[in-house]
């Protein structure tokens, strides 16, 4: 099994973003079952889309595993759902701002990933780490990526995807003192137990 896990740049006032700290982490991880790819996303909704159709063809990935930064989260998020739409508060990497656009005029309103979040959640809740379904991935970057990658799995049934939001990380120098953190070593574990339940799944089916 080949899983590409993404995590973005950073953005806005944040000089490190949580998703590629962790991504980066598990670049590295070593395992016989299955193999990782990793890589670094823009955070610009113009781009973003074209970044993931590159680096679908260019790692035939099974899994993709889509890290984005959450602050003021205290809990690590699976995200269930994308909307087939635009809108922020800040601008992005670009300097675009959508006003609640599309993204696409002939695409459904929401797209829902197919593999079992509810399992994958209490796998890693079971383990003592916080976590939490959420039912919104907002209407920035993270909405439009993950959009973008479930219609990918829409067109191919071998591929999967989920998205998962991740708080601010334990010394992160440029997030608030006042807002919650977790650890990185949490973060990478909720991930290495998301992998290892598909993985089970996968195998057993």
């Amino acid at each position: 099994m080949r899983i590409l896990i993404t995590g973005f740049e950073p953005y806005w006032d944040y000089h490190e973003n949580s998703s590629w700290e962790v991504a980066k982490i598990l670049s590295s991880y070593k395992s016989e079952a299955f193999e990782i790819v990793t890589e670094q996303m823009p955070v610009s909704f113009s781009h973003v889309a074209d970044a993931l159709h590159k680096a679908i063809a260019n790692h035939n990935p099974d899994l993709i595993i889509l890290l984005g930064q959450s602050g003021g989260s205290e809990k690590i998020k699976l995200e269930r759902f994308a909307l087939n739409l635009m809108d922020a508060k800040i601008c992005d990497n670009d300097g675009y701002c959508p006003d609640e656009e599309l993204i696409y005029e002939d695409k459904p309103a929401a797209l829902r990933t197919s593999l079992p979040i509810k399992k994958l959640c209490s796998a890693i809740e079971n383990q003592d780490i916080k976590v939490k379904i959420s039912n919104s991935c907002g209407l920035y970057v993270c909405n439009r990526f993950y959009y973008e990658a479930l219609l990918a799995c829409s067109n191919n049934p071998s591929m999967n995807a989920i998205f998962i939001h991740l708080p601010f990380y334990e010394d992160q120098p440029s997030a608030k003192p006042s807002k919650p953190r977790l650890n990185l070593t949490d973060m990478v574990k909720a991930v290495l137990i998301l992998i290892n339940e598909l993985y089970d799944k996968e195998r057993t089916n």
